[in-house]
């Protein structure tokens, strides 16, 4: 009987999110999204258009018969590279064989990672970031892929290792902001390492598969102002602030005190586990350009959380809590931002009470 209730738990959650994919039925069997843009950085990879507006409008349109001002190749030139077997396949099948990887990669990281927390099916199946990466196409799936690994590694004790592997999430860097100052207070110089290396090496791979000039191309696509053209959708404190109007400032000093709580959080905890879903919580926070999608790497942080014994019960029901559609009620831009930083602040608030020595992980069997 539990196990009847347990399952159909589970398919409630699976249900409401298919409901919510649902809405936007048509534009995702047809592709119509961020899908597009890395198949036109697949093409254009090697010419000296990867990062053309014009090109890549030309892509789409030949791909899809229509254009969306928004979506355009900008990730790093090592991806495109790594994507162009996607460009001798037609769009529906480089499409279709995308959308298999990216589920394959979800369903691999809640098998990977359900007997230690036995709550993580359930927390999956209703979480609001995962609908929204099949509607917008997004890749972060991978992004769990790697970061799970990473933590394997880790605990493994093949620090390097753990490193080279997380240096593939330098596909959406801006997500990761605060992991490198976390191996530097940590002094983990072999995750440093491995993740320096491995950054040099895809650095290299996008110098020879697309070209010398494509890093300086890279550089002034992050810096033209038309990429961030939505901020106000944004779950972060750029989305927070363009959506309240405050001003820069506003968002400096509010960056500032993400990036302090969590120096001070490392001083108050050695469990390296928790300290890395601290770090990408305030990642998320301080990213200056991030979507619903990106939340998904949550995931990986209520792993952690909710095998931690820094925190109660509280906080990590409500890590689960953040997941689901339930705080994007409150608005993308001001709720989800408002609601991480809570979480933050409670975290903050926890360790301020305690008066003896953290408590530190046992390494879980992998």
């Amino acid at each position: 009987m539990n196990r009847t209730l347990k399952w159909l738990a589970i398919a409630v959650g699976i249900a409401m999110l298919a409901t919510l994919v649902s809405l936007q039925w048509s534009r995702v069997l047809r592709g119509q999204n961020d899908f597009a843009a890395l198949y036109a950085g697949a093409r254009l990879v090697g010419t000296p258009d990867l990062y053309s507006r014009s090109a890549n409008e030309a892509v789409i349109r030949s791909a899809l018969g229509t254009t969306m001002p928004s979506v355009i190749y900008t990730r790093p030139p090592f991806y495109a590279v790594l994507l162009h077997p996607l460009a001798s396949l037609p769009y529906p099948l480089a499409y279709g064989t995308y959308c298999a990887l990216s589920l394959v990669a979800v369903a691999w990281f809640v098998w990977r990672f359900r007997r230690e927390c036995p709550s993580l099916p359930y927390v999956a199946a209703f979480c609001f970031p995962l609908a929204s990466y099949i509607v917008q196409g997004q890749d972060t799936p991978l992004l769990l892929v790697f970061t799970g690994l990473f933590i394997h590694f880790t605990r493994k004790h093949r620090d390097f290792l753990a490193g080279l592997v997380f240096s593939l999430c330098a596909i959406k860097f801006h997500l990761f902001l605060l992991v490198p100052l976390l191996l530097l207070l940590k002094q983990r110089w072999r995750i440093f390492g491995g993740a320096a290396s491995g950054t040099v090496a895809l650095f290299l791979v996008g110098l020879a598969g697309a070209g010398t000039d494509s890093i300086a191309q890279y550089l002034n696509t992050l810096c033209n102002p038309w990429i961030n053209f939505s901020a106000e959708m944004m779950p972060s404190l750029h989305g927070l602030v363009a959506t309240l109007g405050a001003g820069s400032t506003i968002e400096l000093a509010l960056t500032g005190f993400v990036i302090l709580a969590f120096v001070w959080i490392c001083q108050k905890s050695d469990d390296f586990e928790f300290l890395f879903a601290v770090c990408l919580l305030g990642s998320l926070l301080v990213s200056y350009h991030s979507g619903i999608a990106d939340g998904l790497l949550l995931l990986l942080g209520y792993i952690l959380i909710s095998s931690s014994s820094t925190v109660g019960k509280p906080l990590k029901i409500a890590w689960a809590i953040q997941l689901t559609p339930v705080p994007y009620s409150l608005g993308v831009s001001v709720g989800i931002p408002l609601i991480l930083l809570t979480l933050l602040v409670w975290t903050v608030a926890i360790l301020a009470r305690r008066t003896g020595p953290m408590p530190l992980r046992v390494p879980l069997a992998s």
